[in-house]
């Protein structure tokens, strides 16, 4: 017989086996009194055998999420309750670092069914992320694991504050400048430090406009931007134009802008180039334009040496009629015109002017011819000039 069954005979509740025993016991004594000559009694056959009680089965539940420092509680319990008590092994483990002791424990089911199993944590002084402390019921003997309820999660909160947050440094240059201007930049602090921090930077140039190189010491507010004047020299000498810059270098108390640490401003000349050297022992070339005027005005002809010349130049020039021309000028229609001019080294361009005579003959436009000749250390590159009077009759 089972254990229960033990009992319950023990302690006055009968066994359900005895009565097929008390029922045969009774029909053999009734058939020997009736029946001198009884027939055989078939016994009867044996009873069905006793189906032990199931083991319990064992869950576990959660109870309120904790703050560390707190006591995770949970819940083992047995269905059916043990009829006596019952170990169970429990996995403990923890998602974070919470102090738990992690490994296995056993807790002992009484007959009530269920049992506190209390799990302690560590408040300690260390900023974390939240986690977790969990309990699993482990397979063992004299129960089984629920499927559904054979584990159980109690959050743990950390209650630490994080670090502060370190400024991260940055520099954006400002708009360019001409020399003697001065090159600003901004200088930030991302987040806005909670009280005025210094933040060391470099300040170099590319050229020479009179920067003030070198380290600089730049203090950030609380509004978490500051401002950089660099200034720069308004000189005489003509340069390429330039630029300066701020970097910002390491430092305590901040971090530095992989993508913004430096940044440019472009500084521009304002000087003009000095003039070319004259070209010495080249051989330039002369030439003359042409020239338009009314009767009575004067025409300019201008007479260009290309290029400079390091030496003096002389070349002669007249003015006649146009030869061939159907309406060329005569000698009366413009001043008689001739002489020689000179460059002097370094000069590149003379004028020639002649008279046009103002008369009262309607004759249409005239033309006459300015000539060069007789250059001396230059060559004639266009000798011949038209001058054209427009009549005005």
């Amino acid at each position: 017989i089972s254990a229960q069954e033990a009992r319950d005979f023990s302690s006055g509740n009968g066994w359900a086996g005895w009565p097929p025993i008390v029922d045969a016991l009774q029909r053999c004594t009734a058939a020997a009194d009736s029946d001198p000559d009884p027939d055989p009694v078939t016994p009867d056959p044996e009873p069905d055998p006793v189906t032990p009680d199931p083991d319990p089965e064992v869950s576990v539940a959660a109870g309120a999420g904790v703050t560390e420092g707190g006591d995770a509680v949970f819940t083992v319990s047995a269905v059916p309750a043990p009829s006596a008590a019952l170990s169970v092994d429990v996995s403990v483990s923890q998602s974070g670092d919470f102090g738990v002791s992690p490994g296995t424990r056993t807790v002992t089911v009484p007959t009530s069914g269920s049992v506190t199993l209390t799990v302690s944590t560590t408040d300690d002084s260390t900023d974390e992320a939240d986690g977790q402390v969990t309990a699993t019921v482990d397979a063992g003997s004299g129960y089984t694991v629920s499927q559904s309820a054979g584990s159980a999660t109690v959050a743990v909160a950390d209650d630490d504050d994080p670090p502060p947050v370190i400024p991260e440094i940055s520099v954006a240059a400002g708009a360019g400048v001409t020399e003697g201007g001065d090159a600003v930049f901004t200088v930030t602090a991302v987040p806005a430090p909670s009280a005025p921090l210094s933040v060391d930077v470099s300040v170099a140039q590319s050229g020479d406009f009179g920067v003030a190189t070198g380290p600089r010491t730049v203090t950030v507010g609380t509004s978490g931007t500051a401002t950089l004047t660099v200034t720069t020299t308004n000189d005489s000498t003509d340069e390429a134009d330039g630029s300066a810059t701020v970097t910002v270098d390491a430092g305590s108390g901040y971090t530095v802008s992989q993508s913004a640490g430096s940044a440019t401003v472009a500084v521009s000349d304002d000087d003009d180039p000095p003039p070319p050297p004259p070209v010495v022992n080249a051989t330039p070339s002369l030439s003359i334009s042409d020239a338009t005027a009314g009767e009575g005005g004067t025409l300019t002809f201008t007479v260009t040496l290309s290029p400079a010349s390091g030496r003096y130049v002389w070349v002669n020039y007249y003015a006649r009629p146009a030869h061939g021309a159907g309406l060329s000028a005569t000698y009366a229609d413009f001043a008689q015109t001739y002489g020689m001019l000179t460059f002097k080294p370094g000069e590149t361009s003379k004028t020639i002017t002649v008279a046009a005579v103002d008369d009262s003959s309607p004759e249409g436009d005239e033309t006459f011819t300015v000539v060069l000749y007789s250059a001396v250390q230059a060559a004639i590159a266009d000798r011949e000039a038209t001058g054209t009077i427009t009549d005005n009759d």
